[in-house]
């Protein structure tokens, strides 16, 4: 049986640093990753850059470079980033590297060679900023005096004042005219609705697969696979004076880092790929021309697609010309990279659009990690030293407890196995609201003074230390660092080693004991309002 796990994050484009909305997308696939590793799976985990595209000459171009060291330049940013923020990705890939060059040529080989690739001419609109194609419907109608936006089916009068945009970057599509080599996806329609009805699941969240499968109902045009006019990018093998359109080329870096004659590596084993996490604006190409693609080069299809919506900032997109395009790693260096995690991933689900607020965003830290986690542990820290150490080294669960446990276990693992993070972080919490309203209920403290209660104390304090062992188990992928600290407060300093070999299973099952020796720090410190 297949005991590996392969996920992905996002296309991220070389023309610009990562923000914080990059940053969301990034984040769960490294808490997935994580998840998976310490359940006895072996993890892949890529990210990369999109190298070859028009987007990336025009922007070295602006830069007075040359177009291999500013690629250079913007690599080596990107993995700044990723590395400031500790996201623990075993792949990094630039499509540029030889490799991907050899691997996407042979597969652009095997489906010239299957008839799944022609020549042809076309005269279509495109978006630099999206790199794809546009039809009328995937536009909106722009006011070039007021800035006023229209949608494309409104009774606008069509006049010189009244333009066609695309939405997301507000830029008038260039009109491309080309002899091209297309791509029949059309032959694949009906592999696809096929494999759609047999893997309901294979997007999520549910609308966004909705959304998938309605596109592909209304009809699949076969697209443009190469460009005439771009000399920067793969070659095609069988016609060397164009060059692979960028989404061709881009899609297969998740192939190129399988892609490996290496034995003692092995990384063969891990395609198809479990997870892509995308965004919703490429959600098509993931969906629909990606599946295609690989079919036709004699691929296996991955398993599941995770889409996440969008980021603004005070209500308006993220953009360098707004300045409003927050720097995650100088952001996490200001306040905490927890603080960063929590609030993204438990305040909204994934695929749904979100407004990011400071603000809000220090109120959650200090309500769940400052207040709720915080409080539990520094009771039990403290209480603990006030006994008799050796008489509670090891104990039972109250009842009432354990039964929560039980229901937290069940939901946590729930969600998780759906991807769904914010409801494994709201599980966790609930629980620790639970745990925290029966150690206030129990009063500890008054019932230390009681002699005839000694049991009692016992049973309630070896209560809250268990909570505390096992929500930070389950914590562990979201905050590795700061659960690392949480183990060494209750004196289970090996824990983090265990969990990296792969042990959580095991130590969840454990029964423990406890022997706290020292008051620990404060491990979640407060945050006041700016």
């Amino acid at each position: 049986m297949k005991n590996t796990f392969f996920v992905t994050t996002p296309i991220y484009y070389t023309n610009g640093i990562p923000h914080i909305g990059h940053a969301y997308s990034s984040l769960i696939a490294d808490s997935i990753a994580r998840y998976q590793k310490i359940n006895w799976k072996q993890v892949k985990f890529s990210t990369w850059v999109d190298e070859n595209s028009q987007k990336a000459l025009d922007k070295a171009e602006e830069l007075g470079m040359e177009i291999m060291p500013y690629l250079d330049m913007m690599a080596k940013e990107h993995k700044q980033v990723w590395d400031g923020l500790n996201i623990k990705y075993t792949d990094f890939i630039r499509t540029t590297e030889a490799r991907h060059h050899k691997l996407v040529r042979e597969v652009l080989q095997k489906s010239f060679d299957n008839g799944d690739i022609y020549e042809g001419e076309y005269e279509w609109m495109y978006c630099v900023g999206c790199e794809s194609f546009k039809k009328d419907e995937d536009l909106v109608f722009r006011n070039k005096t007021t800035g006023e936006t229209f949608p494309i089916s409104s009774s606008v009068k069509i006049s010189e004042n009244i333009e066609k945009i695309c939405p997301d970057h507000l830029k008038v599509p260039q009109t491309l005219k080309e002899k091209n080599y297309f791509f029949r996806l059309s032959k694949y329609e009906q592999k696809l609705k096929d494999f759609y009805k047999k893997n309901p699941s294979f997007v999520m969240p549910q609308d966004r697969f909705n959304e998938v499968i309605a596109f592909t109902d209304r009809w699949l045009e076969d697209f443009s696979i190469s460009r005439e006019t771009n000399k920067f990018g793969i070659k095609l093998p069988f016609d060397e004076t164009q060059v692979t359109y960028v989404w061709y080329d881009a899609l297969f870096n998740y192939v190129t880092v399988c892609d490996t004659n290496d034995f003692w590596k092995n990384d063969s084993n891990f395609w198809p790929a479990d997870l892509h996490v995308v965004w919703k604006d490429i959600i098509r190409f993931h969906a629909i021309y990606w599946p295609a693609m690989l079919l036709s080069a004699g691929y296996e299809l991955p398993k599941n697609i995770l889409t996440t919506g969008y980021f603004t900032v005070d209500w308006q997109k993220i953009s360098k010309s707004l300045w409003n395009a927050i720097d995650p790693v100088e952001f996490s260096a200001k306040y905490s990279k927890d603080l960063l995690t929590l609030y993204i991933l438990s305040s909204f689900n994934i695929g749904q659009d979100w407004d990011f607020d400071q603000k809000q965003a220090i109120l959650t830290y200090n309500a769940k990690l400052a207040n709720n986690f915080w409080n539990l542990l520094n009771r039990a820290v403290v209480l603990t030293l006030k006994m008799d150490l050796e008489s509670w080294l090891s104990s039972k669960v109250d009842k009432y407890i354990w039964d929560n446990t039980k229901k937290y276990f069940k939901d946590y693992d729930e969600a998780f196995a759906r991807y769904d993070l914010k409801k494994t972080l709201d599980s966790t919490f609930r629980f620790l609201d639970s745990v925290n309203n029966y150690v206030t209920t129990k009063e500890p403290w008054t019932l230390m003074k009681d002699e005839a209660k000694q049991e009692e104390v016992k049973t309630i304090m070896y209560t809250i230390c268990e909570s505390i062992r096992q929500v930070s188990l389950n914590l562990y992928p979201f905050f590795p660092e700061k659960m690392s600290e949480v183990f060494e407060a209750l004196n289970l300093k090996w824990y983090k080693e265990e969990l990296e070999l792969w042990k959580y299973n095991e130590l969840r099952n454990k029964k423990e004991t406890f022997y706290i020796k020292e008051k620990s720090p404060i491990l979640f410190e407060k945050f006041e309002l700016e």
